[in-house]
């Protein structure tokens, strides 16, 4: 049995995204605009992440950085950088991630929860230059501190970003769901819908 991806509609139809929450966040990803998936684990993150990629027009180039082949290039636009810890040092894996990035000049970025290179690193010297949609883990209701500490970004980095999309898993029923998309304005986040 293969592995399905999920597309837009997919989620629309099992209760996991209104059909608004899914036209907004298509109209980010099309304006390249940097997005923050959050949530706990088993939430939804690279779920939700494959349905967006489908919005993305098939002559961009989207560069996935994941670890462990947690990650599938389900579309010939999908370049997949795998990161695993190894004998080198985590400088030494980032370096080798930035580098080909830059080879690859992608149109996105997407960073699918990972701490095998330095994201903060990524984030500071290519950020500029590319638009990113990245994962972060959250326990709490704090959002924003809770991003700071799982990703290890600062304030500044954080605030880089255009959009925050908050995801909430049910633990009885399993359910996953975009439990509301922000926009992040002078370090707040505004709650959209």
């Amino acid at each position: 049995m293969g592995v399905y991806i999920f597309k837009p509609e997919d989620l629309i139809r099992y209760g996991s995204a209104r059909p608004e929450q899914m036209e907004l966040l298509k109209e980010e990803v099309l304006s390249k605009k940097d997005v923050l998936i959050v949530g706990t684990s088993r939430s939804g993150k690279t779920k939700l992440i494959e349905a967006l990629l489908h919005y993305v027009p098939d002559n961009w180039k989207i560069a996935v950085v994941t670890a462990y082949g947690e990650f599938k290039p389900f579309r010939p636009n999908i370049e997949v950088i795998d990161t695993a810890f190894d004998r080198r040092s985590t400088t030494e894996r980032t370096d080798e991630v930035i580098e080909r990035l830059k080879n690859l000049k992608p149109d996105y970025v997407v960073i699918d929860t990972l701490h095998t290179v330095s994201v903060p690193r990524i984030l500071d010297e290519l950020i500029d230059e590319y638009a990113f949609i990245v994962t972060s883990l959250v326990m709490t209701n704090d959002l924003k501190a809770e991003v700071l500490h799982w990703l290890g970004i600062d304030e500044k980095t954080f605030d880089r970003f255009d959009v925050l999309v908050e995801l909430s898993r049910d633990w009885r029923t399993g359910m996953k769901k975009i439990n509301r998309i922000y926009r992040i304005k002078d370090g707040k986040l505004e709650p959209l819908l």
